[in-house]
C-alpha cells in the first residue's frame, strides 16, 4: 500500500491524487477546482494550455517566428499573421502589437489591448471595484443606484437589456464570434450569422399569405407583399388590409323609383 502511496500523482492546485500521470493532466486542463497561476504576474487560468499562450505572448516566452509578407512584422504564430493581413485588404490600419487582430479606429484598438494587459483603469467610488472597461463600471453603478439602464460609452445609446447591450458593443470593438460554419465569415450576433446562413441553405421561411411564394428575409416578403396584393385587390389601396375588409362598400345602383332594382350583384363577395 506504501508502495502504491508513493507513485501517486498529486494535483499542485487541489490536492488529489490520480494512478497516472494521463489522468492528472486531464484533470488539470478540465475540472481541477483551483485555477492555475501566472508565476509572472498572477493571472488565474482553468487550463494548462490557456497559461502557456498567456505566458507566450503576454510575456514573450516564445519568439516571434513568423512574419508578414507584405510589411516583414512579425508574430508569435500563424494565426496572429493571419488576422494581420487583414489591415492590408481593408480600410484598417490599427493593429495590435500582441495578437495581430486589426481595427479600423485608434480607440477601438485600445479597447482591445485591456484584453491582453489586464489594465482595469476604472474604479467604483462606492466600493472600490475596478473595471477594464468604463461600460462595466456604468453597468456596476445601477447596483448602488438601483438604475438597470445599460448605456454605450462611446455612441450614448442605451439599452434595458444586457444581452442587447452587450451585442451593439461588438460594433465598437469589432469583435465577430459569431462564425457560419460553411464558409467562415464572421459576424458580431447570431440572429445575423443565421440570416448569412439561408443563402448556403436555401432556407426561405417566409410565405407570401396570398400567393404562396417564400421568401428568405421579411424585407423580401414586405417588398413582394405590397405587389402582390395590389395585383390580386386592385380595388384595396390598404396594403395592411389586403382582404379588403375594412373599406367602405360602394353604394348599390338605384332606379328613378328609388327601389334598388333585382340582380344587382352584390358588392363584396365573401372569400
Amino acid at each position: 500500500m506504501n508502495v502504491t502511496h508513493n507513485r501517486m500523482q498529486i494535483c499542485n492546485n487541489c490536492g488529489k491524487r490520480f494512478l497516472l500521470e494521463s489522468e492528472l493532466l486531464l484533470h488539470q486542463q478540465t475540472d481541477c477546482e483551483k485555477s492555475i497561476q501566472c508565476v509572472t504576474c498572477g493571472k488565474a487560468f482553468k487550463k494548462l494550455w490557456s497559461l502557456h499562450e498567456h505566458n507566450k505572448i503576454v510575456h514573450g516566452y516564445a519568439e516571434k517566428k513568423f512574419s508578414c509578407e507584405i510589411c516583414e512584422k512579425k508574430f508569435y504564430t500563424m494565426a496572429h499573421v493571419r488576422k494581420h493581413m487583414v489591415a492590408h485588404t481593408k480600410d484598417m490600419p490599427f493593429t495590435c502589437e500582441t495578437c495581430g487582430k486589426s481595427f479600423k479606429r485608434s480607440m477601438s484598438l485600445k479597447v482591445h489591448s485591456l484584453q491582453h494587459s489586464g489594465e482595469k483603469p476604472f474604479k467604483c467610488e462606492n466600493c472600490s471595484e475596478r473595471f477594464q472597461y468604463k461600460y462595466q463600471l456604468r453597468s456596476h453603478m445601477s447596483i448602488h443606484i438601483g438604475h438597470k439602464q445599460f448605456m454605450c460609452q462611446w455612441c450614448g445609446k442605451d439599452f434595458n437589456m444586457k444581452q442587447y447591450f452587450d451585442e451593439h458593443m461588438k460594433t465598437h470593438t469589432g469583435e465577430k464570434p459569431y462564425i457560419c460554419e460553411i464558409c467562415g465569415k464572421s459576424f458580431t450576433s447570431r440572429p445575423n450569422m443565421k440570416r448569412h446562413r439561408r443563402t448556403h441553405t436555401g432556407e426561405k421561411p417566409y410565405p407570401c399569405e396570398v400567393c404562396g411564394q417564400r421568401f428568405r428575409f421579411s424585407n423580401m416578403l414586405k417588398a413582394h407583399r405590397e405587389k402582390c396584393f395590389r395585383v390580386s385587390n386592385p380595388m384595396v389601396t390598404d396594403v395592411s388590409d389586403p382582404l379588403g375588409l375594412n373599406q367602405p362598400l360602394a353604394s348599390p345602383a338605384v332606379d328613378s323609383s328609388g327601389q334598388v332594382p333585382l340582380g344587382t350583384p352584390c358588392t363584396m363577395h365573401l372569400l
